[in-house]
């Protein structure tokens, strides 16, 4: 059983994590393709704050004894899954800067030889 003061802890923590993130995607400080993971997981979190009754349900369907110990684990499973697909942005952004990099190498190289034509026909 979750006792009240743990519920009220979640509820508050939950809304609260939900407002600075839609503050956020308001300010244009967080897109939204990033930021739905997280609006996902504050969702399930005051969803399971609220109704502890979902809490026990999981937990009975996990085979945990305690419907917290439940809670802990799909929060471990959310961000195992969160820094999972990060990494997956940070190396395709990774790849990208790369062959920009590569790019703006091939293009000054391809401009000094320009001024070393122009230069020797002058």
């Amino acid at each position: 059983m979750i006792s009240a003061q743990l519920q009220i802890i979640l509820l508050i923590t939950s809304i609260i994590t939900l407002l600075v993130i839609l503050n956020m995607i308001r300010k244009y400080n967080l897109e939204l393709k990033y930021s739905l993971l997280w609006l996902f997981f504050c969702v399930v979190n005051i969803l399971l704050a609220a109704f502890s009754d979902i809490s026990k349900t999981i937990a009975g369907l996990l085979s945990i004894k305690q419907p917290v110990n439940a809670i802990f684990l799909l929060s471990f499973g959310f961000q195992f899954f969160l820094i999972f697909s990060l990494t997956i942005t940070i190396s395709r952004q990774s790849n990208k800067f790369t062959q920009l990099v590569q790019e703006v190498g091939l293009l000054k190289k391809e401009v000094e030889k320009l001024k070393d034509i122009k230069s020797t026909e002058r």
